[in-house]
């Protein structure tokens, strides 16, 4: 169940980043009420997630996550009905499966006849004929796992690595070492309108918010792209603004980026790099976050959510060749 954060109406960092990329996707995610698409899949984002409790609340892993051999397949039986019933959006409806009766001779007469009228009320209620053995299999594999997130073995040893090679950075580890707040809540207000932001890591001693990031490529000309693309510059301002607010202090922000392992490189321990943002891409962000939110004003008010270059033919020119320095 989502909390109350989520639960509150006010633009954010995701909110707009979703704005920039997509504004019908914002509408229908964001402003609809109840939204009109569905919760992204938890499960794509559950390695980095695991990335972040490890290295921030590892106390609080076991409660959060729970680890198996093998995640049950969405294409076999038992993984469409353990989804279905973990779905919350299925609570209190009835199951749209049965079991095989047992003890059916289909090979006498009689049996014959019991097993026919079986499947003819299952087809009449709409319901799927399964195995006793995949449905037991399904109830397992959901008694194991409701309420958590779940990891097969192979994610949690690379999420664990991630914060084996996080705890090995020097500058890290002093900043790890200090007291810190972990996703606490803010409420304030930004160019007009009413913000919340969640940041990773607060440490109040060192006037420093902390946000952890898994990527494939940690290089500065690689990841600087990966900035752009999620907003990240839009990101630092949000919450920046929200700690001034609430401290009337100036917090530095850093990124600690993380390589995530692939197949290739497992057992090399994961690259890391701590950014910090430079002051002409700090004022980037806040005219982006400025532009978004005026975007985002006039798109309520006129009903607008198609991107502009929806509509007429639009020039395109390709973009020059670039040429990165440090490769």
């Amino acid at each position: 169940m989502a909390s109350d954060y989520y639960q509150i109406k006010a633009l954010s960092h995701s909110m707009l980043s979703c704005l920039a990329q997509n504004p019908m996707e914002c509408k229908m995610r964001y402003v609809d009420d109840p939204p009109t698409l569905p919760k992204k899949d938890s499960a794509a984002f559950a390695m980095g997630h695991a990335v972040h409790c490890l290295a921030l609340e590892p106390e609080k892993f076991d409660e959060r996550f729970v680890v198996v051999e093998k995640a049950l397949s969405a294409n076999s039986i038992a993984g469409q009905i353990a989804a279905w019933l973990l779905d919350e959006n299925n609570e209190g409806k009835i199951i749209p499966w049965a079991c095989k009766p047992e003890g059916i001779n289909r090979r006498t007469k009689a049996g014959q006849a019991e097993w026919d009228w079986f499947v003819s009320d299952c087809i009449f209620k709409n319901l799927k004929i399964v195995d006793d053995s995949d449905f037991v299999k399904a109830m397992d594999y959901v008694d194991l796992v409701k309420g958590k997130t779940v990891l097969d073995e192979q994610d949690h040893a690379d999420a664990m690595a991630c914060v084996q090679a996080l705890n090995n950075h020097p500058e890290f580890a002093t900043i790890m070492a200090q007291p810190r707040r972990v996703e606490a809540e803010h409420h304030f207000d930004l160019f007009g309108h009413k913000f919340k932001a969640k940041p990773d890591c607060i440490v109040d001693s060192m006037k420093l918010i902390l946000d952890i990031k898994t990527t494939d490529d940690a290089s500065p000309h690689r990841w600087q792209w990966s900035a752009v693309d999620y907003g990240y510059h839009r990101q630092q301002i949000i919450y920046q603004e929200a700690l001034r607010q609430a401290t009337g202090n100036g917090y530095r922000f850093i990124f600690a980026v993380v390589e995530k392992p692939k197949p290739s490189t497992r057992g090399i321990p994961p690259t890391v790099a701590l950014y910090e943002l430079d002051s002409e891409t700090m004022e980037m962000g806040r005219e982006d976050t400025r532009d978004l939110v005026a975007q985002y004003m006039r798109r309520t008010e006129e009903n607008d959510w198609q991107q502009p270059y929806s509509s007429g033919i639009v020039p395109l020119r390709l973009p020059r060749r670039r040429v990165y320095e440090g490769e």
